[in-house]
């Protein structure tokens, strides 16, 4: 009767060992701006927005391109606790740009992700790979793309308003 026990002990301990815990999945969460610019947490984004002029020329073509297409949005993917230059400057610097050309907030989604890998509800359009990752749609079709490697910490203007004029 022992050696029952322990051998039904041992193929337990065997089977459990065998099972692999699956990998959590999270959902990326919406972020909305006037919710951001209100939580403690986000001192550092309104302080950033707020250190950051947009170059008064660029604002018009930005307004004008959202002007033409009701189905044009930015969608910023974003690891919001990352203290990378793109999540701490890249990205308070394009929503401030955006806001100074007046483009409304519904039209600006920002989504905040753990991982890459994270779901989220533009997965059949993007792939993202690295946060933050900045994409401009336009009727369901990414138009555009602001990358981090093309910011020079002074000119997330022109790159939205590139992406944008697309």
């Amino acid at each position: 009767m022992k050696t029952l026990l322990a051998l039904s002990a041992f193929v337990l301990i065997g089977l459990a060992g065998c099972s692999t815990p699956a990998e959590p999945v999270y959902e990326a969460q919406q972020l909305k701006i006037d919710d951001m610019t209100r939580t403690p947490g986000f001192t550092w984004f309104v302080a950033e927005m707020n250190r950051f002029t947009p170059r008064p020329e660029l604002l018009p073509p930005i307004t004008a391109a959202f002007n033409a297409s009701a189905g044009k949005k930015v969608c910023i993917f974003v690891k919001a606790s990352c203290s990378c230059r793109g999540t701490q400057r890249l990205f308070p610097q394009i929503v401030r740009t955006l806001l100074d050309a007046n483009v409304p907030e519904d039209r600006i989604e920002v989504w905040s992700m753990r991982t890459e890998r994270d779901r989220h509800s533009y997965e059949s359009l993007v792939s993202i790979s690295s946060l933050p990752a900045i994409y401009v749609l336009q009727d369901g079709v990414v138009r555009d793309s602001v990358l981090d490697y093309d910011y020079n910490e002074s000119n997330a203007d022109s790159l939205i308003a590139r992406a944008v004029a697309r």
